[in-house]
């Protein structure tokens, strides 16, 4: 007999689901099998721990705590009013650095032979990248043909990001009771 059928009627037996005839081939091999036996003890041992522990429950006011603690509304307006606001200068990031780099190569850029040079290294630059981007497209689509799954499980963890996104959005528009 295996030994992964041996530790299943372990588990059975712990459970109290175990047959006679299939306790007697248990007892039977653990006087024969002294790793299985060790097994059965370890497990003997656990099982009357577990059992012997009391059975925890939560604080009575643990939902009514942990709803208090979430972030006040106007406070979570708040930071998203300054991310807002951090975007929108962030936005305006770009176009500082185009106008620093006009005016500081802009004199590079009046020579005569450093607009086509520049426009050739641009040209080569994009043909390089094109060449990388098909490669790594055909490499995705190439995965994705040997391994379907992969987009399956990807759909599944997003649901479960914007399902429990959903929940947290509920409990915190929830009201609150004064005490």
């Amino acid at each position: 007999m295996e030994h992964d059928e041996i530790y299943t009627m372990m588990m059975d037996a712990l459970d109290g689901e175990l047959s006679a005839t299939d306790h007697g081939e248990l007892e039977s091999h653990l006087r024969a099998c002294l790793f299985c036996a060790r097994e059965w003890q370890a497990l003997l041992a656990i099982d009357a721990l577990f059992r012997q522990t009391p059975a925890l429950s939560p604080a009575v006011d643990f939902a009514q705590r942990t709803l208090a603690r979430l972030p006040n509304r106007r406070y979570r307006l708040w930071i998203i009013s300054a991310v807002y606001i951090l975007l929108l200068l962030s936005g305006a990031l770009p176009l500082l650095l185009v106008a620093w780099a006009v005016s500081r190569f802009g004199p590079i850029m009046s020579e005569p032979a450093a607009v086509p040079d520049l426009l050739a290294s641009i040209e080569r630059t994009l043909q390089v990248t094109g060449t990388v981007m098909r490669a790594l497209l055909s490499a995705i689509g190439e995965f994705l043909i040997q391994q379907p799954a992969v987009p399956g499980w990807l759909l599944v963890m997003a649901g479960i990001v914007f399902l429990w996104s959903g929940i947290y959005q509920q409990l915190v528009s929830q009201p609150r009771q004064v005490q």
